[in-house]
């Protein structure tokens, strides 16, 4: 998580900003933990105590996003959504605004920030190679070819695919496809079973073939569910 104080028109507003490639529905929880430690170190420990008014920055919140599953040009996720109870008149209230970034959405935030556009550019690039061992490398040429980052990536080129290395491995990415995929697969079975026990149910004469036609699965599934349930 990176912030930082800029002034806007004599207010101090404390902004912070984090990348990242899946969107962490607990941010807004992690949002109120940053904050809490940066007023520690900005304010006075003594301040708390005054009969005055203390002033503090006004803190804004924002995650850019660039991963691979869909997901909105911009949504906000609330703090109040992770109570245990509707919140009440005294509750904290905490908002984070997630801007897609990904080059394909096109945000305005792009046009306006050319860094932000290039480096969306970047990632777009070594995605492009993520099914391919040397992925970064190829990536980082061809964005110093296409002049993105290329002044950062001829001064800063290893550190970046040390740094990207570090967090993305050519095998690891296989692995977690393969994870992701069993638990797609698995999540498919769930709801196959509910919907084989909903029709045996619903319908006790049809037959095996029948309940796999209608369900797009094949026998063996269907046979396979009624084993487990029993029916």
């Amino acid at each position: 998580m990176k912030y930082g104080s800029i002034k806007i028109k004599e207010r101090q507003v404390l902004v912070f900003g984090e990348h990242q490639s899946t969107v962490n529905m607990n941010m807004c929880l992690r949002c109120l933990k940053y904050v809490g430690r940066a007023y520690e170190q900005l304010v006075d420990s003594k301040a708390r105590y005054r009969t005055t008014l203390v002033k503090i920055p006004t803190p804004e919140f924002y995650t850019f996003y660039n991963g691979k599953k869909e997901q909105p040009l911009e949504r906000v996720l609330s703090l109040s959504d992770a109570f245990m109870n509707p919140a009440g008149e005294n509750s904290v209230e905490l908002k984070v605004k997630v801007i897609n970034i990904n080059s394909d959405k096109a945000h305005d935030l792009l046009g306006k920030c050319g860094i932000l556009k290039e480096y969306s550019q970047f990632i777009s690039t070594v995605r492009k190679y993520s099914d391919e061992e040397s992925a970064i490398k190829k990536a980082i040429r061809e964005c110093m070819e296409q002049g993105i980052l290329s002044d950062y990536l001829k001064r800063k080129g290893s550190e970046v695919e040390n740094m990207l290395i570090a967090e993305y491995s050519y095998e690891e990415d296989i692995q977690v496809k393969q994870q992701e995929a069993r638990q797609e697969g698995k999540r498919e079975g769930i709801i196959l079973s509910a919907d084989v026990f909903r029709m045996v149910k619903k319908n006790p004469d049809l037959t095996n073939k029948q309940i796999a036609e209608n369900l797009g699965c094949t026998v063996e599934e269907v046979e396979s569910t009624r084993r487990m349930f029993g029916i």
